[in-house]
């Protein structure tokens, strides 16, 4: 097998891990009778530990380092085989929606170390009108995550504090999140999708990723502004049909994408010379 080939299908692994490595640390959910969360927690550590390992002393390139890591939090999350518990049972576990959320705030971190990198290296030569532009959407990008990821990760209290007061538990989801919270995450997904595909742009025309990095940035992203478009207009109240669209919406798509964009890197070895 030639190496070429042997780099193809390295690539495509590294593209399905996340969701191979996901569905195998499932079998150890919290959400499930009797698993642990400790447990689920020290296996999804040894993974985090042994991958970092293998990125820091096989990918070359300095800019995917933070990208490919981003396969620990998407592997911690794809491996709760489970949506957010909203039921009052939240209230008995709520330790498993603060692990969810942790997941999404290491998400962040990693994209805001891609990001200095990009900035500091300024291997894709942006000009500084390109670059003050977009800082400031990345800072608005950040500033929404910090927020949206705040504000979910508090919703086990909030709900205690609630129910405390004597009020319905059917009331509450659509009070925590009103149709305010609802526009702030659509208006944080619309920059998020904008700004990684512009970087997905910019490292193709700089010559450190293949032309199939940048297609599948732009198409994934174009779907999920138009899924953040439809809940605006829905309040979240998808048409029949269209409910797949939701999975574009939710927080760690924006992640996968920087991971595939991450892989992408990777197939380049090195920097180009500055």
């Amino acid at each position: 097998m030639n190496t070429n080939k042997v780099n193809s299908l390295l690539r495509l692994f590294l593209v399905l891990l996340p969701f191979l490595f996901g569905a195998l640390l499932g079998k150890h959910s919290p959400y499930q009778a009797m698993n642990p969360i400790t447990t689920y927690i020290l296996i999804w550590s040894v993974f985090t530990f042994v991958f970092s390992l293998v990125v820091l002393k096989y990918a070359s390139n300095k800019m995917a380092f933070p990208l490919l890591l981003m396969a620990s939090p998407i592997v911690g999350i794809i491996g709760m085989l489970a949506p957010p518990d909203l039921s009052l049972a939240m209230l008995d576990h709520p330790e498993r929606e603060h692990l969810r959320y942790f997941f999404l705030f290491m998400g962040a971190f990693l994209f805001s170390v891609f990001y200095f990198l990009h900035i500091k290296l300024n291997v894709v030569k942006t000009d500084r009108l390109s670059k003050y532009i977009m800082t400031s959407i990345f800072l608005m990008v950040l500033i929404e995550l910090v927020w949206e990821f705040t504000h979910h990760y508090l919703y086990p209290e909030a709900l205690a504090g609630w129910i405390a007061e004597g009020k319905k538990l059917e009331d509450f989801n659509k009070n925590y999140d009103n149709v305010s919270v609802i526009n702030g995450v659509v208006l944080g997904r619309v920059l998020q999708f904008s700004l990684i595909s512009w970087l997905s742009i910019q490292l193709y025309q700089s010559g450190l990723s293949k032309l199939w990095s940048p297609v599948l940035t732009l198409f994934l992203s174009l779907v999920g502004i138009i899924s953040a478009g439809v809940i605006y207009f829905t309040e979240m109240n998808l048409p029949k049909g269209f409910e797949f669209l939701f999975l574009f919406f939710i927080p760690g798509m924006p992640f996968i994408i920087l991971y595939w964009m991450g892989v992408a890197l990777a197939a380049n070895p090195t920097l180009p010379k500055q």
